[in-house]
């Protein structure tokens, strides 16, 4: 006889596990473009001067740009598949 209390407990930690993970992604998702735009003003303002100013100013842009990509992905996108599955 298996053990079917194993297997579903196996399937709940697999999805707690891939639930987390997509959550744990948009996380990442946000500090990388922190990150990155941060590090591109710093780059343009060792250029063309104002480099505090303009690092300060390309972290919070790309913040800006990580929680649009949040909101795309967690309201946007279920809203256009939701209207697609309603039809015209």
């Amino acid at each position: 006889m298996p053990d079917t209390r194993k297997n579903t407990t196996s399937e709940m930690r697999s999805e707690a596990m891939r639930a987390s993970s997509e959550y744990l992604g948009h996380g990442f998702a946000i500090a990388a473009s922190v990150a990155l735009f941060g590090w591109l003003g710093y780059l343009l303002g060792g250029v063309i001067g104002g480099q505090s100013v303009l690092t300060l100013a390309g972290m919070f842009l790309g913040g800006a740009a990580g929680f649009y990509r949040l909101y795309a992905h967690l309201v946007l996108a279920p809203r256009e598949r939701l209207e697609e599955e309603e039809g015209p």
